[in-house]
């Protein structure tokens, strides 16, 4: 039988630093039937002189100049809508593949028609040199709001070989079945191009939960991920205050105001006055904390959060209109 067609789609914004080894790591793949994308987000360095020296390599390869940086959202849905692949792999350009990642992503669409989205298991890349060290096995979603990697900082002891299903994809590496995809998308978009870039992945990762899609996980899907930033979870202050520090205000800015974008759009209401203690508390701590110490973090978000409002009860109702799971089913997924 034919092997179906995967497109891996490799969003840049100035990676050249990273971009030639994650193509040679698409072109060691053992999967035959691939082709590829490189959408690049008006990078100013050399990274478009690289793709250009290295596409020549590559069957099956097209190269997509954005006359402006589109973010993750904008630039990763002109992939999906120019890509023609049945099922289809969103890169980070600072990750590196393992020659059977594709074949494996291939595997567990196959095995399973109701998965929509695979999660892989993902390593630190330390310094160009491949680690044992987790930096994801999907994401997690908590009473209080807060989403974290799981297993992020833990070395591999196969404690997480036994997870079949993630609540959502990291945006490190997302595959995706196209057919999930079109069931999930808001007129013409499948990430909201109103995040730009943060939270995005666990935005549509919720739409898919709500149509009744799985979220798998394959441990023998592999990739190794330079991570530059990192949201580890935990209750030591000085950690927090760290790693806070180590974020551009940009970052920081945009987490927390799509945090409450996602809350705005997928949370039902039963569910949010279900959690409504947990959320309260950690909000209320957060909101003290940058109002201390990152103010201009809530001067600039508040005013676009409002400025947004109608656009996310918009979508919301769409969302909650068509969906197909219970909110209690829905509910076992907060932790």
């Amino acid at each position: 039988m034919e092997s179906k067609l995967v497109s891996i789609n490799i969003l840049t914004y100035n990676s050249e630093k990273y971009i030639e080894n994650c193509l040679n790591s698409v072109l060691t793949q053992t999967y035959p039937n691939v082709e590829v994308l490189v959408i690049d987000n008006n990078s100013s360095d050399d990274t478009v002189a690289k793709i250009q020296n290295l596409k020549f390599k590559i069957q099956n390869f097209r190269f997509i100049e954005n006359s402006i940086n589109l973010g993750y959202t904008g630039g990763n849905n002109t992939g999906i809508k120019q890509s023609r692949g049945e099922y289809v792999v969103l890169l980070n350009p600072d990750v590196v593949l393992d020659k059977d990642f594709i074949k494996e992503i291939n595997k567990s669409f196959e095995k399973n028609p109701k998965i929509g989205a695979i999660q892989a298991k993902i390593y630190q890349l330390n310094n160009h040199k491949k680690t044992k060290i987790i930096d994801t096995v999907g994401s997690i979603i908590f009473k209080t709001g807060e989403v974290n990697d799981q297993g992020q900082g833990e070395k591999d002891k196969g404690q997480y070989n036994s997870l079949k299903e993630v609540f959502s994809v990291n945006g490190v590496a997302p595959a995706y079945r196209r057919t999930a995809l079109n069931d999930v998308k808001l007129k013409h978009e499948y990430f909201d191009e109103n995040f730009f870039s943060y939270v995005e992945d666990v935005d549509l990762g919720w739409r898919l939960r709500w149509k009744a899609w799985k979220t798998g996980f394959n441990p023998n899907a592999i990739i190794w991920h330079d991570r530059t930033s990192a949201k580890i979870a935990t209750g030591d202050w000085s950690v927090f205050r760290k790693i806070r520090k180590s974020q551009s205000f940009w970052i920081r800015k945009m987490g927390w105001r799509n945090q409450w974008l996602l809350f705005i759009k997928n949370q039902s209401f039963s569910n949010a006055l279900k959690f409504l203690y947990w959320f309260t508390l950690r909000q209320t701590k957060l909101f003290l904390y940058l109002l201390f110490f990152e103010p201009k973090v809530i001067l600039s978000s508040i005013p676009e959060i409002i400025l947004l409002l109608p656009k996310m009860l918009k979508k919301r109702r769409i969302i909650m209109k068509n969906r197909r799971v219970s909110n209690k089913e829905m509910g076992k997924w907060f932790r």
